[in-house]
C-alpha cells in the first residue's frame, strides 16, 4: 500500500505539544517564533520519513488469534462477533529515528516539536494505512473494526513483542523492540484489528478507553487529543 503523507495536522502537533492554546496565550513575536520552529521540524520530519507497513489476517478460534494471548476485556469486546483478526504494524523508518537523535543533540527544544511532528506522522500513517485496509477488505464483504494497540485500555504493552513476531515485523519493516518493549524505530505502531460480517458498532478508541483518561489535560480543557 502507498502512503502519501504531504503535510501535518497543526493542532494535532500542537496538542503532542501540550500547547493546544498557545495562540491565546502567547504574545505575537512568541507564536510567530513558534510557527517558524513547527514550519522547520515538520518540512525536516517530512523529508525523513519512509513509512514501511506490514499485516497479516487470521482466523480467529473461539474469539481467540490462535498461539497469541491477548489478555484484557477490552480487546476481548473489540472483537466479540468477529471471524478474522489483522494484526498490523508501521514504522515511519530508521532514517526518522537518526534525524530525531541528531535534534536531541543540537537543539533540544527544536527535538520536542519534531518529535511531536514525528508522532502526528506516524498516526497518519496508521490513519491512512487502516483505511486501505478497510477499502480493501470492504471489497469482499467483510467489515473491519478501528485499530486498537498495546498499551490501551487494559491490553499491556508485553504483548508487542509476540505481535510483532506474528507479523515478522522484524524481516520485513526493520521494527524491533528493546527488552522494556519499546519500538525501534520509536515512531511506529503496532494494532489488532477484526474482520466481521457485518458493520461493526463497537469503538473502542476515543476517550473513554484511554489509560490516562482520569487524568487527561486536555480533556480538563474540554479538547481531544485529535481532531
Amino acid at each position: 500500500m502507498e502512503f502519501r503523507i504531504n503535510s501535518l495536522n497543526r493542532a494535532m502537533i500542537l496538542r503532542f505539544l501540550g500547547a493546544g492554546n498557545v495562540t491565546a496565550e502567547t504574545d505575537a513575536e512568541s507564536e510567530k517564533r513558534l510557527q517558524a520552529q513547527i514550519d522547520y521540524c515538520e518540512e525536516e520530519v517530512l523529508s525523513a520519513i519512509r513509512p514501511r507497513a506490514v499485516h497479516r489476517i487470521f482466523k480467529l478460534t473461539d474469539g481467540h488469534i490462535p498461539d497469541l494471548e491477548l489478555p484484557g476485556r477490552d480487546i476481548a469486546r473489540l472483537l466479540e462477533g468477529c471471524h478474522e483478526a489483522v494484526i498490523m504494524a508501521l514504522t515511519l523508518g530508521a532514517a526518522l529515528e537518526k534525524r530525531l537523535m541528531r535534534e536531541e543533540v543540537t537543539d533540544m527544544a527544536n527535538a520536542v516539536i519534531m518529535d511531536a511532528c514525528a508522532s502526528c506522522a506516524v498516526e497518519l500513517a496508521a490513519d491512512q494505512y487502516e483505511e486501505n485496509l478497510r477499502s480493501e477488505i470492504m471489497k469482499s464483504g467483510r467489515f473491519l473494526t478501528n485499530r486498537f494497540s498495546p498499551g490501551y485500555g487494559d491490553l499491556p504493552l508485553s504483548v508487542q513483542r509476540p505481535i510483532l513476531e506474528a507479523v515478522n515485523a522484524g524481516r520485513a519493516i526493520g521494527l524491533t523492540l528493546t527488552p522494556t518493549n519499546l519500538m525501534v524505530p520509536r515512531k511506529s505502531i503496532t494494532a489488532i484489528l477484526g474482520i466481521s460480517r457485518r458493520p461493526h458498532d463497537r469503538v473502542m478508541g476515543g476517550c473513554s478507553h484511554c489509560p490516562v483518561y482520569s487524568k487527561c489535560a486536555w480533556r480538563a480543557q474540554g479538547t481531544r487529543c485529535y481532531e
